[in-house]
């Protein structure tokens, strides 16, 4: 979850979050220190060489991915199977700006659901979007989502087979106008530019967009809860759901999915624990409020050439670090309070 606003309401919200952040620093520092130890006991028994030192050095620098790991795992497999049994809904403790399942309020917003295209297979990919575009009419409110298939195929034959697979489920459908496929002749700024690109041009009707990777299967439920909750709560900009990975031929593959749908729930929950309102983007299966994102999370283009400068192909960490700073200062110009839709200065476009 990445708030807009730090303001009282949303300290008032998660009133332990500092502590459990200065607890998190405790662990990891504690955890490093004691495994540093022991390395450098063991690489020190018979004197010290280069390659011992260099060995040292390496294993310092990737530390703090496991030891960050291991607490995020032991937090979360605390919360989901320790705290649930005591009846204490393990979610609603991690997040308390997320909807119960049973929340059946009225959707009074327009959210525009978005998929990026480059050479996939046109016809998986709408596939994917009729389930999701189906059920999303049988829970009645599929008047309030619209469907864009946003392009950067460049082969000519690819293109064509997007136009006639999107015109066909369009020629299909009884309100043809909610579905949208664009084609960018163009790859500027790649994703991020595709993303950008629909902003400015079709962002105005729509209060939240869902982007999707061309992989991306979501299902009602989810997206409207994560609906509601966005409007139940102002204050959040961006709101996503646990992704996991669907059955693939891939043994390799196959062994990952297994770890993933084993582990990742618990060790997001330990991530989302100590991390609350700032937490990460991953770039898809995420609701945005829309107007904050197109304004505050323009991605600058760094001075000097690749890799280190020109365009940032990375972007949905830096995206959430913008979100996240411009509801800062908005709430600090605003006297604690982040009015929606102001505009700071911009950064530069993509060129």
């Amino acid at each position: 979850m990445t708030d807009l606003t730090q303001t009282d309401a949303t300290i008032d919200a998660t009133p332990s979050l500092p502590l459990r952040r200065g607890l998190m620093l405790v662990l990891c520092l504690g955890l490093g220190l004691a495994v540093t130890a022991t390395m450098v006991r063991i690489l020190g028994v018979n004197g010290w060489s280069w390659a011992e030192a260099g060995a040292l050095v390496c294993f310092i620098l990737s530390l703090p991915w496991t030891v960050l790991g291991f607490w995020n795992a032991l937090i979360g497999f605390g919360l989901v199977h320790v705290t649930g049994r005591l009846g204490i809904d393990p979610v609603e403790a991690v997040n308390p700006r997320l909807v119960p399942m049973s929340d059946t309020s009225p959707i009074t917003t327009r959210t525009a659901i978005t998929m990026t295209i480059r050479h996939e297979d046109p016809a998986a990919v709408i596939a994917r979007l009729r389930l999701m575009r189906a059920d999303l009419e049988a829970s009645g409110w599929g008047r309030h989502f619209h469907f864009y298939l946003l392009s950067d195929s460049a082969r000519p034959e690819a293109a064509a087979a997007e136009e006639a697979a999107f015109a066909a489920w369009q020629a299909e459908e009884s309100h043809p106008e909610e579905l949208i496929y664009r084609r960018r002749t163009e790859n500027t700024g790649f994703k991020a530019g595709n993303v950008r690109d629909f902003l400015n041009r079709y962002g105005e009707g729509y209060d939240f967009f869902l982007p999707l990777d061309a992989d991306s299967l979501m299902g009602a439920a989810p997206i409207l809860r994560l609906v509601r909750s966005l409007q139940t709560f102002p204050q959040v900009g961006l709101l996503q759901t646990l992704v996991v990975g669907m059955p693939s031929g891939s043994f390799f593959a196959r062994a990952f999915q297994f770890g993933m749908r084993q582990g990742m729930r618990t060790y997001t929950m330990g991530s989302a624990w100590w991390q609350g309102d700032c937490g990460p983007f991953w770039g898809h299966n995420a609701l945005i409020r829309l107007a904050p994102f197109r304004d505050d999370c323009e991605l600058p283009v760094l001075p000097g050439t690749p890799p280190l400068g020109g365009l940032i192909l990375s972007h949905d960490q830096v995206e959430a670090a913008l979100l996240r700073r411009a509801g800062i200062r908005g709430a600090r110009r605003a006297g604690g309070r982040r009015k929606l839709g102001g505009k700071p200065a911009r950064p530069a476009r993509f060129r």
